[in-house]
């Protein structure tokens, strides 16, 4: 009978552990266990934390989750699980939420009352198609250490344009757009601007300057601020100092002598938050789009240590003096109008061409404009018939791309491109053309090189001095 009790009781004892686990802690106290909102984002933790702490905070009721990646990785990641357990996108680059509507991944969201206007610089703020909203402006440009230019006898750059000049040859460091969505718009900006051959052969001779391309987006502010190089491509809120990374882990030394400017041409873009289609918590992810645009989210965007623009134009009345105020300022081109579908099309071929034809060719083209820059300057002054056209044929060779524009806005010839997850192969057809891309460019550096050293010899000859390059 003792045993028969003794098991009743190890029974029970059982029964009373397994609810205590399964029943949330929260029953014994009366309190309702906050509700999760999972946000998937490319910001970096020095970005995210304040907001979160803000956000549950004024939502007591409610708990953040966070999934930090970088863009290009959220894309795939949502591709491959369909937004699966993910309520909410928050990112910089507005053709990151365009590949995902495009998939089909995103939920209708509806404007919130900011006081906005509907565009800046002809951009529009928030998706026309009610898809995604934006809650930050972001501009782009160039950051530079005065004293490293001051060195080298260099002048400040004012534009894009100005970059390919060859006095900036071993000055300038950039990343890779297939590691950073912000340096993929600025890439596609330029495309954009100038057209696409136009804007590829400003591409690659601005990477024939190139120190280096960084692994990573914080990189280039570091190796400037480091001496490394002296002038890098930067979004405005890393270049002016807030001290963070625009994707995860992401964090820079004190940049407090660097120098940032927006390009002549410059354009300012949304930083964008979306509800994902399917959303286990729709309710909550619309309570957090909420709080980024309302006042008290928007003036986190202030603060030192995030140091972003708001949305909001009322929120400038409470910012420092000589924060950058995007509605009291010029933005460039008012005609040009960044086209985000045609982005988000091509967004994967523009980043693998951008890496078969600069990231991994990088020496060569060092080697390449170096060669053309010095016989261009010696023909001002040694007019030579074959060496002219010498050094026509290695620059036309040099900025050469294998897409050409018609293939470039065909989706169909996109379709095929895709940025597979880490250790996953790529398709079939995106392993030809890469080959193909591969092959073109160094048969075209291979005759751009060819061309430029018999043009130098020429030019060397003719000058009296002989030899070699």
């Amino acid at each position: 009978m003792r045993s028969g009790i003794r098991q009743s009781d190890g029974w029970l004892r059982g029964v009373m552990v397994a609810l205590a686990v399964l029943l949330p802690a929260t029953a014994a106290t009366g309190q309702e266990t906050p509700a999760v909102v999972t946000v998937l984002t490319s910001f970096p933790a020095s970005f995210y934390e304040p907001v979160r702490e803000a956000f549950e905070q004024a939502h007591p009721d409610r708990r953040l989750r966070v999934v930090n990646t970088k863009t290009t990785a959220a894309i795939t990641q949502l591709q491959d699980r369909a937004g699966e357990e993910v309520d909410v996108f928050w990112a910089s680059a507005p053709d990151a939420f365009e590949v995902l509507k495009a998939a089909g991944l995103l939920a209708p969201v509806a404007s919130r009352p900011t006081g906005a206007p509907a565009t800046i610089g002809n951009q529009p703020i928030d998706d026309p198609d009610g898809s995604y909203l934006g809650f930050a402006l972001s501009g782009y440009g160039l950051v530079w250490d005065q004293p490293y230019l001051d060195r080298h006898g260099l002048a400040a750059p004012r534009g894009w344009e100005d970059l390919r000049r060859p006095g900036y040859a071993r000055h300038l460091g950039i990343t890779a757009p297939s590691r950073s969505g912000t340096m993929h718009l600025m890439v596609e900006t330029v495309l954009q601007l100038h057209g696409w051959e136009r804007g590829w052969a400003t591409w690659l001779e601005i990477a024939g300057n190139l120190a280096t391309v960084t692994a990573r987006s914080y990189g280039v502010v570091e190796g400037v601020a480091k001496g490394r190089f002296g002038i890098g491509l930067a979004i405005d809120f890393l270049g002016q100092g807030a001290g963070q990374g625009t994707e995860p882990g992401e964090r820079v030394p004190d940049i407090g002598g660097l120098r940032f400017a927006y390009p002549a041409d410059s354009v300012f873009l949304p930083a964008s938050v979306a509800i994902l289609r399917g959303a286990p918590n729709p309710a909550g992810a619309g309570v957090f789009v909420d709080f980024l645009l309302s006042p008290a989210g928007q003036a986190l965007m202030l603060r030192p240590d995030i140091g972003r623009l708001p949305v909001r134009p009322d929120a400038y009345a409470a910012a420092p003096a000589g924060y950058p105020n995007p509605y009291a300022r010029e933005t460039g081109n008012d005609r040009f109008l960044f086209d985000r579908a045609l982005s988000s099309r091509r967004y994967e071929l523009v980043n693998l061409l951008f890496d078969e034809l600069i990231t991994f060719r990088l020496k060569t083209l060092n080697r390449v404009w170096q060669l053309i820059h010095e016989g261009e300057s010696r023909l001002a002054t040694l007019p030579d018939p074959v060496a002219r056209d010498l050094l026509r044929d290695a620059r036309a060779a040099a900025t050469a791309v294998p897409v050409d524009a018609v293939q470039a806005i065909d989706p169909t010839f996109s379709a095929a491109l895709r940025r597979s997850a880490r250790g996953m192969p790529i398709s079939a057809r995106q392993g030809e053309l890469e080959a193909e891309w591969r092959a073109f460019s160094k048969a075209r550096l291979d005759t751009a090189l060819s061309a430029a050293e018999r043009a130098l010899v020429i030019l060397r000859v003719a000058a009296g001095e002989g030899g070699w390059p």
